[in-house]
């Protein structure tokens, strides 16, 4: 099965080919930041800070998806895709492809290294963009789509289901076919939880969405889907208030961005280690907004504070002890993190 980086509102904290490697040399971990509209690059090895502007002007980009030295980024209301080429290395090469109108593009993945799809919540829809050629085509799917995977020869739109910014219901996913593929048996899969914003494709194959919920409700749930059968295997309740993006870690645990810290899963027992009542906190009770990881397993959370200030990225030692190893200073407001490999 293949596997892409994907990210909600990112998101889609991603898994990356940077991740295959033994080591983290080279590797470089990479934030977005809504209100600055910018990349924050920290390298791995001297964990220095470099930023690149992601365009267009007024872009505020909260979701990235990376495979191999391929970065893509939508820009919310600018209705653009900026794809970031560090195959020469940083800075890398930057395109703009246009996405329609008012999308307010959100979640991406990419297919491979010449196709991304892009949700667009304010059209109810995908986009699928050839980021060579910048041509589109886009296809209906549910209501207020947030995120996007794609896997088997399948994309994946997550449908949060709001209507004025307040879910409707639960939400569900659309299962579409990548070009030229046959048409899925199913094409919509229900989910139990309501307001679903992110996703991630785990290394067994599996979806792992997180339903973030009714604001102030408390009701943040984990949604496990086999995409192969297109059903909602397991929902772990717990996750408590506004649940962000998952990271799938090597050593067994799914880990939840939290306003109040990091949540922990179990993947081989399917339980709620580590709840909101018991997190993992990050030192000054820090919110974290985004999670990525490098080679030698060290959790990278960014906390945004209030986004009028730089966020700060709290790089931790690999679980169980997540000790806080140094704090760095990224662009303002990180809602989205990737590793990638930069030669």
């Amino acid at each position: 099965m293949q596997r892409v980086a994907v990210l909600g509102l990112m998101a889609l904290t991603a898994c990356s080919d940077a991740l295959e490697q033994s080591t983290s040399a080279g590797q470089v971990v990479v934030s977005v930041n809504a209100v600055s509209g910018t990349l924050s690059l920290v390298s791995v090895d001297d964990r220095s800070v470099s930023s690149v502007s992601v365009p267009p002007t007024g872009s505020a980009p909260r979701s990235i998806a990376v495979r191999g030295d391929l970065l893509a980024a939508p820009g919310g209301d600018a209705a653009a895709l900026a794809v970031f080429d560090f195959s020469n290395g940083a800075p890398p090469v930057v395109t703009t492809r246009n996405l329609p109108s008012n999308s307010g593009a959100t979640g991406v993945a990419l297919e491979s290294d010449s196709i991304a799809w892009v949700a667009n919540p304010n059209r109810n829809s995908v986009t699928r963009v050839n980021v060579r050629t910048g041509d589109t085509a886009s296809s209906a799917v549910g209501v207020y789509p947030q995120a996007v995977a794609v896997t088997g020869g399948r994309v994946y739109a997550i449908n949060k289901n709001l209507v004025s910014g307040t879910p409707a219901g639960p939400s569900w996913i659309t299962v579409l076919p990548v070009r030229g593929g046959s048409p899925p048996a199913v094409d919509s899969i229900p989910l139990t939880g309501t307001n679903a914003s992110y996703a991630t494709l785990g290394p067994d194959g599996l979806l792992y969405v997180i339903d973030a919920g009714t604001p102030d409700k408390g009701d943040g749930k984990l949604s496990i889907v086999d995409p192969a059968t297109a059903v909602e295997q397991v929902v772990l309740n717990g996750l408590g208030e506004s649940p962000g993006p998952a990271l799938y870690h090597p050593s067994g645990r799914l880990l939840v961005a939290s306003p109040v810290g990091i949540l922990e899963v179990n993947v081989s027992t399917r339980t709620l280690l580590r709840g909101p009542a018991n997190p993992v906190r990050v030192q000054g009770n820090a919110s974290v907004a985004a999670l990525a990881i490098d080679g030698a397993g060290r959790v990278y959370a960014f906390d945004r504070g209030n986004c009028t200030q730089p966020g700060v990225l709290h790089i931790l030692s690999q679980p169980p002890n997540y000790d806080d190893l140094q704090q760095v200073a990224v662009g303002v407001c990180p809602s989205a993190a990737a590793t990638i490999l930069v030669p």
